[in-house]
Formats: structure tokens, C-alpha cells, sequence
């Protein structure tokens, strides 16, 4: 009963970095191996719609959509080193992104940037949604 009640303190003591990463899981640290592999730096503000972490052989893929304040976009393509942006999305969009179920924001090329000539490996692949209002919904896929 002790320990339980131990792992729930832990959890509710780290209130404020559950709510910033979606819950008191491994999201928090997947989207910190993913900033340290693929060099995504995600700004203040950042809140975690969806994440996946497919560990594999010697590739692993994660996947994440994360909603940024529209203020930050443009510090976050710097900090991150993104190629310069196009409109539209990367060929391969859907594979990328089906399991999310948010592909449909994606089928817009007037909707969306991606980074278009981003041959940094690890491999990355990145697509900000406009859909209006104070934030961005950012796709990225980094294959480490």
C-alpha cells in the first residue's frame, strides 16, 4: 500500500510536467530522446496531442503531433535547423502520419509547410498546420 501510494505522490508531484507532456508517462522522456537524436527542439509552450515511440533493430521512429503557440514557429525552425520550409507536405505524408488519425489535416497543401530538403540524419520529417488561431500543430517523424 505504501509503494502505491508513493508512485501516486511521484505522479502528482510532477503535476506541472504532466500536464506540459500529456501525462505522467513516457512521453516526456520519448520526445526527449527524439529532441536528442534528431535535434526537434520544441519550444515553451508545447503541448502533446499525440506521441508514439516504435523501438526497432537499429532504427527507431517516433512519432509525434504537437500543438506550439504561432509565436514560437519561427524560433522553433531555428533552434531546430529545419531546411527552409515549403508548402504542402512531405510525399509520403500518409505513412507517415495514419496512426495519429489526423491525416485529413494534412490534405491541404494550403494548410501546411513541411521542410522540404531536410537531408539531416537522422532522418526527419516535419509539417506545421495552419488551421487558424494562436497555435500550430507541428507533425514530426524522426527515424533514429
Amino acid at each position: 500500500m505504501k509503494r502505491a501510494a508513493w508512485t501516486l505522490y511521484l505522479c502528482i508531484s510532477a503535476g506541472s510536467i504532466a500536464i506540459a507532456t500529456g501525462g505522467c508517462s513516457q512521453e516526456a522522456e520519448g520526445l526527449r530522446n527524439m529532441s536528442e537524436c534528431s535535434g526537434v527542439v520544441f519550444p515553451d509552450g508545447a503541448k502533446t496531442i499525440w506521441f508514439d515511440h516504435d523501438g526497432g533493430f537499429n532504427v527507431s521512429n517516433t512519432v509525434a503531433v504537437i500543438d506550439i503557440p504561432l509565436d514560437t514557429v519561427e524560433e522553433f525552425k531555428q533552434r531546430s535547423g529545419f531546411a527552409p520550409f515549403a508548402p504542402g507536405v512531405p510525399k509520403s505524408w500518409r505513412s507517415y502520419w495514419e496512426a495519429t488519425g489526423m491525416v485529413d489535416q494534412l490534405a491541404s497543401a494550403t494548410e501546411n509547410e513541411h521542410s522540404a530538403k531536410d537531408n539531416r540524419e537522422p532522418r526527419r520529417y516535419v509539417v506545421i498546420h495552419d488551421g487558424g488561431g494562436d497555435t500550430r500543430r507541428v507533425f514530426v517523424r524522426a527515424n533514429c
